[in-house]
């Protein structure tokens, strides 16, 4: 049989080869002795797993002389592509995984022939990483109890594969909560307000960055409406004896925080005029740090409008960004005339949520001065008008006390 009949021979994968790449055994893969050595595939594949931003992949590289052309494939993309290249191009191949060596080729028949050896790569890393490693406030494949109790973690520390969005998540947000504390006292016990916290595993985190990596005392009040999540976040906070953590179910428009001064205020993803009530909340508690990540915005959708940006009002999903921008911004600014130096960043990736705002403000340490406060003052009316906003439910929430910063800042102005 000549080489050209044995190339159009139907030669498929071995089946152990195809069992090896399903279930992550192969340590290396290679295919060699080309059946036409002036193929524009090469002379030779390797093919090796690697980890891709926390998912298994494997790295494909085609020899072509002295240049190495390298492909990252997904697991179905890879047994695709090196079926075909098996079955077209190449005689001989070699599968390494931590059991056995297997050694293929093909024969004048049209069969493969299959051979296993003892293996030579058994200590050999199974997976070797394609990311630069970051290092992790909470660090990977380090036992955390309230990861693995939310069920990010096994036991051991690993992160589950399924969870590893949710974990680099945890891991973003304890570094903009860590970037604010300059701004909290640096001694005594801190109070910390997390309003709306949901399933609260953001609020386990903040627990756990400054108890176990600061090594703070804190009270930590998380509030939610719904009482079977605070009771389910109460039963885990018990079982993991998470001093200083406690859950209570209340309204955040009717939460009363009491003489006691609020440290930092946490608001996550609370829904429409939610969020105005917290940041209304920490500001009459005299929240030293507040950090708010919106949701979803009614109010001020329903009031704006703007005779000369007609063409972006008449698309309905462009007003509906456009108020979500137009309401943060109102936010940041009611902010700063309270007396926060104020910053509006990104939280996290969009491949996490839509949702990626994060307003950040921080008390200062001292008075504004008034003509920086009176021309903050003019830029907040200055975005109503424009927009024709009659109502603000921030504005409203804070009441006299807004008013009456409102009114010195004119008084400065006109004196």
């Amino acid at each position: 049989m000549t080489k050209h009949q044995q190339s159009h021979l139907e030669f498929t994968l071995p089946a152990e080869v195809v069992q090896a790449l399903n279930a992550g055994a192969c340590i290396q893969l290679v295919l060699s002795k080309p059946v036409d050595k002036k193929s524009s595939v090469g002379q030779k594949v390797t093919l090796r797993p690697v980890t891709i931003k926390g998912k298994p992949h494997y790295q494909l590289a085609l020899t072509r002389g002295q240049q190495e052309v390298h492909e990252n494939l997904t697991c179905s993309e890879t047994i695709e592509r090196i079926t075909k290249l098996w079955a077209d191009h190449f005689r001989e191949g070699y599968l390494y995984t931590q059991q056995a060596d297997h050694h293929f080729q093909k024969t004048k028949q049209g069969t493969v022939r299959l051979k296993k050896q003892p293996p030579t790569k058994s200590n050999s890393p199974l997976v070797e990483s394609h990311d630069r490693v970051k290092q992790y406030l909470i660090p990977e494949a380090s036992p955390c109890a309230f990861l693995e109790a939310i069920g990010v973690m096994t036991p051991a520390g690993k992160v589950k594969a399924a969870q590893y969005r949710k974990f680099r998540q945890i891991n973003r947000y304890l570094e903009f909560i860590n970037d604010i504390v300059p701004g909290l006292p640096e001694s005594g016990e801190l109070r910390i307000l997390d309003f709306g916290c949901g399933k609260s595993y953001l609020t386990f985190a903040t627990h756990y960055l400054f108890t176990e990596i600061l090594n703070r005392d804190v009270s930590i009040t998380g509030l939610d409406l719904k009482e079977s999540v605070v009771a389910d976040c109460q039963s885990i906070a018990d079982r993991l004896q998470c001093k200083g953590l406690s859950f209570k179910t209340g309204d955040i428009s009717q939460f009363n925080s009491g003489s006691r001064k609020c440290d930092l205020s946490i608001s996550l993803h609370a829904c429409d005029t939610a969020t105005d009530a917290a940041i209304a909340s920490a500001i009459q508690a005299d929240a030293s740090v507040i950090m708010a990540v919106p949701c979803c915005q009614h109010e001020i959708f329903q009031q704006i409008s703007s005779e000369t940006l007609t063409g972006l009002m008449q698309h309905g999903i462009l007003k509906e960004k456009t108020a979500a921008l137009v309401t943060d911004a109102l936010r940041a600014q009611v902010l700063e005339i309270c007396g926060y130096r104020t910053q509006v960043v990104e939280f996290i990736d969009t491949e996490h949520t839509p949702k990626n705002l994060l307003i950040k403000a921080v008390k200062r340490p001292s008075e504004w001065n008034p003509e920086e406060l009176q021309i903050t003052l003019l830029q907040y009316e200055s975005l109503k008008n424009q927009f024709g906003i009659q109502s603000f439910y921030l504005e409203r929430a804070l009441g006299k006390h807004f008013q009456e910063l409102c009114r010195l800042a004119r008084k400065e102005g006109t004196d």
